[in-house]
């Protein structure tokens, strides 16, 4: 999959679709107006080689960019950004961050604050290909269900670089469980708990946990929220189209949401040690 367009018509292309989708007949309009001479087969040739790279998607006549192709134009540009300019305190350079470091965002759903921790671990990811292993855990593993193409994206990912997906869920309800399925138990591997950890904190069933390095990112979601998945967990015990809109209404409802990243080599170690366990990793 090529991460630039090529120069040239492609390139155009991409240039007219940043503001939004348009028909192959507008784009071939837009395209003449600019200067370029091409006609509405060779606009499709076009297209239909930037599809499958990954670049675009063309359905019924309409032209979009992809937005996975957006968000790794978007990933490769913060770590450039990162890697050029000289990282200070307060500038959000989490790559740089030393031992004992850490840098707190609010976000004002869960929704919201899962997509923006998802970027942060690609970020890793790309950043940090030698380390094997990502730890996570979260009372409920909500994100399988309500972002389910996501979250398969991420795991698609970090297998290719080798890095195991290497998850545990705080509860053993029928939804826990049924997300098994898309774990293999080699390159990705799930665990569920008879109840969740961290329980002598007071937000302990909002907590999200991910450990890669020594780098920590812990989400906190209120309590209110918190307590909102846990009672589509209890109270639901099959999943279908319905209840994943459900889902998503509760995590795209307006509440409060923290996501920290810290640079603790201890902290991490010891995490990691500890949902290691479930696994009988060393």
């Amino acid at each position: 999959m090529s991460l630039f367009p090529a120069p040239g018509i492609s390139e155009k292309i991409v240039v007219f679709l940043k503001n939004g989708p348009l028909s192959v007949a507008d784009l071939s309009l837009e395209l003449k107006k600019s200067g370029a001479l091409v006609s509405i087969q060779g606009v499709y040739k076009a297209l239909r080689k930037m599809k499958s790279q990954g670049i675009v998607i063309l359905h019924k006549k309409q032209a979009v960019l992809d937005r996975t192709w957006l968000q790794k134009i978007e990933r490769f540009t913060l770590i450039s950004e990162q890697s050029y300019k000289t990282p200070r305190q307060d500038s959000g350079h989490f790559l740089h961050m030393s031992d004992g470091d850490k840098i707190t965002y609010s976000f004002k759903d869960p929704l919201q604050t899962d997509v923006f921790n998802n970027h942060i671990l690609y970020i890793l990811f790309d950043a940090f290909p030698k380390i094997d292993s990502w730890f996570a855990y979260s009372t409920h593993h909500w994100f399988m269900i309500a972002r389910k193409e996501e979250e398969l994206a991420l795991m698609k990912h970090m297998n290719s670089k080798g890095i195991k997906y290497i998850f545990t869920a705080g509860n053993s309800t029928e939804l826990d469980k049924s997300v098994r399925k898309y774990f293999d138990g080699v390159q990705s591997k799930y665990h569920t708990r008879a109840e969740p950890l961290f329980k002598d904190k007071n937000y302990y069933l909002g907590l999200v946990i991910n450990v890669f390095g020594d780098y920590i990112i812990e989400v906190k979601h209120d309590t209110a929220t918190a307590k909102r998945i846990d009672a589509f967990y209890k109270n639901n015990k099959v999943i279908n189209a319905e209840k994943v809109q459900e889902l998503k209404d509760i995590v795209s409802k307006q509440s409060k949401n923290t996501l920290s990243i810290s640079k603790n080599s201890k902290k991490a170690d010891q995490l990691r040690k500890m949902f290691a366990k479930n696994f009988l990793l060393k």
